[in-house]
C-alpha cells in the first residue's frame, strides 16, 4: 500500500537566467501567484490545521505553469506558456505528503542542456524565429492537466502529445499516444465515460476536430471519426451527454502562421463566423454530425457537464465576452483582464427534433474553472463548483470558491481563511459510501499572501463554510495552473504496482 512518496534522489536544480522576480515586474502572469517556483520540493507529514478526513486516501495531483527560465520575451509572456510541473499530494490515514518535478519534456531536456529559454511565446507573441536546427521542432510545455490512465500518470497539453510519469516518484519516462492510437496531439480536457471508465477526447488541429474513444482496460483507441469545422477554432473544452459529443465554434482562433511571425498566436476573430458561435453535436455511436445556430459573438471558457432530457441536450458551462487578442491589433497584445473578461455562468440548450438552440445565464457570479461530481458526466446534475472572479484585482485571479444548485437557483461563495486567496480549480472527492451527488469533499489550492506559499484547502461539499475541514501546508508555492485530478488509493496503488517499459 502506498502510504506517501518515498525518497528519492535529488536531481539537479535547475539552472535560471536570472532571478524570477526580476523577469517582469509589470507582467501579472510572472508575480504574485503565479511567480515561478525554481526547486523541485518533496516533503513528508505535512502540517495540517484541522483535521484531514480519515477515509480520504489517494492522491491529488496538480499541474501548473511554471517558467524554469526567463522568457525571451517576458513582457509579452502569458500565463499559458510556463512550463509544466507536476505537484503530487498523496493522503493517507490522516497524513500528508507532497511532490513536485518538472515534466521533462524532449523540449525542455534541449533548454535545461542550453541553460535558456529557446521557444517564442505563443499567446502573445513574441520573438520571432524557429529555434535551433538541433531543437524539437515545437515546444510542448506540458502544462494543462494531469491525471492517471493505464496506469501512467499523464500530462495533458494540447500543442502536443501527452507524456507520462511514474505517480509516485514523478519521473517522467517520454511522449505517450495511446499505443500509437494518436500521432500528433490531443485535448487536455479527456472526459471519463462513468458507465465504461473509457476515456473520451478529441484533437484540434486547424480546422479539423478528431474524436477519440481510449479503452480503460488497455489504453488502446477503439473509437475515432474526425470532421471539419471550417476555421482554426480554439478549442479547448468540450462536453459529452449519454449520447453526443458537444464542440462549441467560437471566434477564438489558435494561428501557427502568426507564431511564426513572432505576433499573437490566440486570436480573436469575429469576421470569422459572420452568422455568431455554433453547437457542433456528433453522435457517439454513429458518427454522424449536426449543426446548431447559437448567434452572436463570446467564447465558451470550460464546461461543468451536458446531459440529455426531454428531446434536448443540455449544456452547462461558463463563457466571455472575447478571448485573446481582437484581429485588428495584433502588434500590440491586450492585457490580462481584456484577454479574459469575467466568465458568466451559463445554460444552452439544442432541442433534437427543431435543431434549435438556445442559451441563458445561470446566475451573475462571475467565476472560472468550473468541476462537478465526475462520476455524472453525461448525466443530469444538481451541483456545479467553480472558482470566483469577483473582483479584478491587480495581483490575482480568483478569489473564492463556490457551489452552484441548479435545483434551488443558488450559489454558495466562500473566501479563504485569513491571509489566503487565488484558489485553483476544484476537484471534488466522493466519501467513502456516499448517499448524495455532493456527499464528499472539494480540493483546492490556495495562495498564501503573507507567506507566498500554497495550501491545500479540503472543504465539506455538502456544508461549504468558510472555514475548511483541514488546510495542509505546502512547503513551497505551486504556481497557478490550470487542471487537476485526484486518483483513490486503490487506482495509484495499482499505478505504483504497475510494471514499467512502453509509455504507449
Amino acid at each position: 500500500m502506498t502510504i506517501a512518496p518515498r525518497a528519492a534522489a535529488r536531481p539537479p536544480a535547475p539552472r535560471l537566467a536570472q532571478d524570477a522576480t526580476d523577469w517582469a515586474p509589470d507582467n501579472k502572469f510572472l508575480n504574485g501567484p503565479f511567480t515561478p517556483w525554481t526547486e523541485e520540493s518533496e516533503a513528508y507529514d505535512l502540517e495540517v490545521d484541522g483535521e484531514i478526513p480519515a477515509d480520504l486516501a489517494g492522491a491529488l495531483f496538480r499541474i501548473s505553469s511554471n517558467p524554469r527560465f526567463q522568457p525571451r520575451d517576458a513582457d509579452r509572456y502569458h500565463w499559458w506558456e510556463g512550463d509544466g510541473m507536476v505537484c503530487g499530494i498523496y493522503l493517507r490515514d490522516g497524513r500528508g505528503a507532497y511532490r513536485t518535478r518538472w515534466v521533462m519534456t524532449d523540449s525542455m531536456k534541449f533548454e535545461v542542456e542550453q541553460g535558456e529559454a529557446v521557444y517564442s511565446g505563443f499567446a502573445n507573441g513574441g520573438t520571432p524565429g524557429p529555434p535551433p536546427q538541433s531543437a524539437p521542432p515545437a515546444k510542448n510545455v506540458a502544462n494543462t492537466n494531469v491525471g492517471i490512465f493505464d496506469d501512467h500518470l499523464l500530462v495533458y497539453y494540447e500543442g502536443g502529445l501527452p507524456y507520462a510519469m511514474h505517480p509516485e516518484t514523478l519521473e517522467t519516462y517520454g511522449s505517450y499516444d495511446f499505443h500509437g492510437g494518436v500521432d500528433v496531439l490531443c485535448t487536455a480536457h479527456y472526459k471519463t465515460d462513468p458507465s465504461s471508465g473509457d476515456m473520451l477526447f478529441f484533437a484540434a488541429t486547424g480546422p479539423v476536430i478528431t474524436w477519440y474513444r481510449a479503452d480503460v482496460k488497455t489504453g488502446q483507441v477503439v473509437d475515432k471519426h474526425s470532421f471539419g469545422i471550417k476555421a482554426p477554432v480554439l478549442m479547448h473544452d468540450f462536453a459529452v451527454s449519454d449520447n453526443y459529443a458537444i464542440f462549441f465554434v467560437t471566434p477564438a482562433q489558435f494561428r501557427l502562421d502568426h507564431i511564426m511571425q513572432g505576433k499573437p498566436g490566440v486570436v480573436w476573430n469575429e469576421a470569422s463566423l459572420p452568422h455568431g458561435v455554433q453547437i457542433v453535436l456528433m453522435n457517439r455511436r454513429t458518427h454522424a454530425v449536426t449543426w446548431h445556430e447559437v448567434g452572436g459573438h463570446w467564447a465558451n471558457t470550460h464546461f461543468y457537464n451536458a446531459y440529455e432530457r426531454d428531446g434536448q441536450v443540455i449544456v452547462d458551462g461558463h463563457r466571455i465576452t472575447r478571448l485573446g487578442t481582437p484581429a485588428n491589433r495584433l502588434d500590440t497584445p491586450v492585457t490580462s483582464h481584456s484577454w479574459f473578461p469575467p466568465a458568466l455562468p451559463h445554460r444552452w440548450r439544442v432541442d433534437l427534433t427543431t435543431g434549435t438552440a438556445t442559451e441563458e445565464m445561470i446566475g451573475g457570479i462571475a467565476g472560472e474553472l468550473p468541476r462537478i461530481n465526475d462520476a455524472y458526466t453525461g448525466r443530469e446534475h444538481r451541483y456545479g463548483y467553480f472558482v470566483t472572479t469577483r473582483s479584478l484585482a491587480a495581483d490575482t485571479m480568483s478569489d473564492g470558491l463556490a457551489k452552484h444548485d441548479y435545483l434551488l437557483d443558488a450559489t454558495t461563495v466562500v473566501e479563504g481563511p485569513e491571509a489566503l486567496t487565488n484558489p485553483g480549480e476544484p476537484v471534488f472527492v466522493a466519501r467513502e459510501k456516499a448517499t448524495a451527488e455532493d456527499d464528499g469533499y472539494l480540493l483546492t489550492l490556495w495562495w498564501n499572501r503573507l507567506t507566498g506559499l500554497t495550501e491545500l484547502l479540503i472543504h465539506d461539499a455538502a456544508d461549504l463554510r468558510r472555514t475548511p475541514l483541514a488546510r495542509v501546508k505546502l512547503p513551497s508555492r505551486v504556481p497557478f495552473g490550470f487542471h487537476g485530478n485526484w486518483a483513490d488509493h486503490a487506482t495509484l496503488d495499482r499505478a505504483v504496482a504497475a510494471p514499467r517499459g512502453d509509455t504507449g
